[in-house]
């Protein structure tokens, strides 16, 4: 592992490398993670995030999809970051696998390139084979960075289904292609981009667009059992004895979760 990180990023062929001959590193230990409960571990002494376990199934995938999430920023998150259309607050641990909102032990600094094609291809990857095959998957993906850097090399991801033989084990670069940039702090050193004036432009015309329907968002618990939503922060009691399994958590609009087959808890809402 330590020669994919310590690798001369510049000189990356492949943005996404098979490790281990796609066979996990999970210990026995690992397979005790509980279904529904997805385990962020602690930040580090730099303050940034580190990985995160989850035992994904069937009914940890969303039910409701289109939501609009409001991400923390991780350590050295900057606000000029969300005008270059090159940096992402990205998902450790991601919804559609989990159907979690974002915090900050689950977010950290990816490429755009990382965020929304070589994670996002495995992570479809996935989803897709628990949905056609009901299985059960133990899934990691831990933060690798060098040094002191606020901004990882890359990250491992690590997958394998319970009595099945289906295994995943990628180390996924951080990189951005037509960009070159510093790893301690963002930095942009190149970027031969054509569309990156336009893309910067198009990126605050959307971002004041999303604040606008932000306003008409809320925070909702799904009880997958029941097909039941309740607002998050009331605590409600008809959620006390339900199995983690069946929770899943969302940001959207009453409509969009009528619309997706249901209904309002009368307790909460």
């Amino acid at each position: 592992m330590n020669e994919l990180v310590n690798v001369n990023i510049n000189k990356v062929q492949e943005s996404v490398v098979i490790v281990n001959n796609d066979k996990p590193l999970f210990e026995k230990q690992d397979y005790q993670t509980i279904e529904g409960k997805p385990k962020y571990f602690e930040l580090d002494e730099h303050g940034r995030s580190s990985g995160a376990i989850a035992m994904l199934s069937i009914d940890t995938i969303p039910l409701v999809t289109k939501k609009k999430i409001t991400y923390p920023s991780p350590s050295g998150w900057k606000t000029y970051f969300e005008n270059k259309r090159l940096f992402e607050k990205c998902h450790i641990i991601a919804y559609s696998l989990s159907a979690r909102l974002a915090q900050t032990n689950n977010i950290f600094i990816g490429t755009r390139n990382l965020n929304r094609s070589s994670m996002k291809k495995i992570e479809n990857e996935i989803g897709e084979y628990i949905k056609d095959n009901l299985v059960k998957i133990l899934y990691r993906v831990t933060i690798k960075y060098k040094g002191k850097d606020q901004i990882p090399i890359g990250i491992l991801i690590e997958a394998q289904a319970i009595n099945d033989k289906f295994s995943i084990c990628r180390f996924c670069y951080n990189v951005q292609e037509g960009v070159k940039f510093q790893y301690s702090d963002g930095k942009i050193i190149k970027d031969s981009r054509i569309w990156s004036k336009i893309l910067e432009k198009g990126s605050k015309i959307t971002k004041v667009a999303n604040k606008k329907k932000s306003k008409v968002n809320e925070n909702y618990i799904i009880n997958t059992k029941t097909k039941k939503f309740h607002l998050l922060d009331k605590n409600c009691s008809k959620l006390d004895n339900v199995l983690p399994q069946n929770i899943q958590e969302t940001t959207a609009k009453q409509k969009d979760l009528l619309d997706a087959g249901l209904k309002r808890c009368k307790e909460c809402i």
